[in-house]
């Protein structure tokens, strides 16, 4: 019996392209963050707490819906979250708002938002040893704190 051998070929006959509107593949990525031990964010940093926002959309308007998923079930897998979220930016956050010829200011605004949002969950996600459990507990620590400002009202 002869031996098997397996040869990758890196030429493709068709173009390969994105469907984002900036004409980018989107890559998984390559490297990026190990699971590790978990580690308390320090009390100064804000790479993830300015962002509850587009925290609780990316959640509501992607992971749920098209996942079934929250951020604890990418707990094993932050990169794939992390995948995700550059999807979710690529594919529907610069679409929406960047359709068309002219480009508001608060289109702009918008869109930088989500991409600096994207950086705090990769610098968070880096910083605590890739738990993403800490963003569904943001989510709900910021909730019942706004339903208990809602019950008391300030003197």
């Amino acid at each position: 019996m002869l031996p098997l051998t397996f040869r990758r070929s890196l030429f493709f006959t068709a173009r390969i392209s994105s469907k984002s509107l900036l004409d980018r593949p989107i890559m998984p990525p390559a490297f990026g963050v190990k699971q590790s031990e978990y580690k308390q964010l320090p009390e100064d940093s804000n790479y993830i707490e300015r962002f509850y926002t587009e925290l609780d959309q990316f959640r509501n308007e992607f992971l749920i819906p098209h996942h079934k998923k929250s951020y604890s079930d990418f707990n094993d897998s932050p990169n794939d979250l992390v995948f995700e979220l550059d999807k979710y930016i690529e594919l529907h956050v610069i679409p929406k708002y960047y359709a068309g010829t002219t480009i508001s200011l608060a289109n702009k605004l918008v869109v930088d938002r989500f991409l600096d949002f994207s950086r705090g969950v990769k610098t968070t996600l880096r910083l605590n040893g890739g738990h993403t459990f800490i963003f569904d507990m943001l989510l709900q620590s910021k909730k019942v704190f706004d339903d208990l400002q809602k019950k008391c009202p300030p003197n």
